[in-house]
């Protein structure tokens, strides 16, 4: 569940600030992403180094708010126009902030959505939680203001070498790590891999990259497929027709979703990367127990542990 719109806050000594944040992601129990360099060209200078020992300010250039809990912020890299994030599809960069009053700074990860060749910006989603310092933080910014910015955190999707098919779970602002490795697979021209992608949600108005994705269903009909399974009040039985049934689900992600996902992952060929994995999945902890863990759904369909990569 690292790449969610807002995670768990992460307190460190000032002092300490630095080899603590580029030790964070090492020190996670999950395998990093493995991102392709091909997003990433040399011929162009990037606005991160190579590691996180060295922060950067961003300053604020658009908040927008999407819906009643999560708002899309935008920064200006500090090259301008001249440089790109060179955060590769997938992974993350980490936000840093002190509290009023507080000694420790808060670390957050968040993954961007934006066209990650895009000159000059850097684009998060950021969903407010209850009490969440480093999302409240995030949601008090405004144009003119300032964020510490570490990163990209490591990782490198190796690009196929012949044409696969992967199966992308998110749930709920776990969309965010998701959305951007399908983004960039089907943007790189060297890469043929399909995409079979399941929302759970809890209802249409958390369905924050509804417009990305469908516009990106329509530049790939036949490599993107997205499939929302929406859980709150507009899944009862009595609630009205959310439309597309083959597009918008009722319930969970559950066996029969999953099952119906992986057939049509295995029927159109090769199914997983180069290096074995099949899933790609992010989301809260229940729900990620519940499809990957050791008793959950996908190890009752015959997935192996090995075969899910959880961001």
């Amino acid at each position: 569940m690292a790449s969610l719109f807002a995670r768990r806050p992460i307190l460190t000594s000032a002092t300490a600030a630095s080899a603590l944040a580029a030790a964070y992601y090492v020190s996670q129990p999950r395998r990093p992403l493995m991102m392709d360099t091909a997003q990433n060209p040399k011929t162009k200078t990037l606005a991160f180094p190579k590691n996180m020992l060295f922060s950067k300010q961003l300053k604020v250039t658009n908040v927008e708010q999407v819906n009643h809990d999560t708002k899309r912020i935008t920064f200006a890299l500090p090259g301008g126009n001249g440089e790109v994030s060179g955060v590769t599809p997938g992974a993350a960069i980490l936000t840093q902030h002190t509290p009023p009053g507080a000694w420790f700074p808060v670390f957050r990860p968040y993954t961007p959505i934006h066209d990650l060749d895009q000159p000059g910006v850097l684009e998060l989603l950021v969903k407010k939680y209850p009490n969440g310092r480093a999302s409240g933080h995030m949601h008090s910014l405004n144009p003119g203001d300032e964020l510490t910015v570490r990163g990209p955190l490591p990782g490198q999707w190796a690009v196929p070498k012949d044409e696969r098919n992967i199966l992308c779970i998110a749930g709920g602002a776990g969309i965010t790590p998701i959305y951007s490795l399908a983004k960039g697979i089907l943007a790189n021209p060297a890469d043929k891999t399909k995409v079979e992608l399941l929302w759970g949600v809890n209802g249409t108005r958390d369905i924050v990259l509804k417009k990305e994705l469908e516009e990106l269903e329509q530049q790939h009909p036949d490599r993107l497929r997205v499939v929302y399974a929406v859980s709150g009040a507009e899944a009862l039985p009595d609630a009205p027709s959310l439309g597309d049934e083959e597009k918008y689900r009722k319930g969970y992600v559950d066996k029969t979703l999953l099952s119906e996902a992986i057939v049509r992952c295995q029927k159109n060929g090769a199914w997983g990367d180069d290096k074995g994995q099949r899933v790609f999945l992010c989301g809260p902890p229940k729900m990620e127990d519940a499809v990957a863990g050791k008793d959950g759904i996908l190890a009752e369909l015959g997935v192996l542990k090995k075969e899910v990569h959880r961001f």
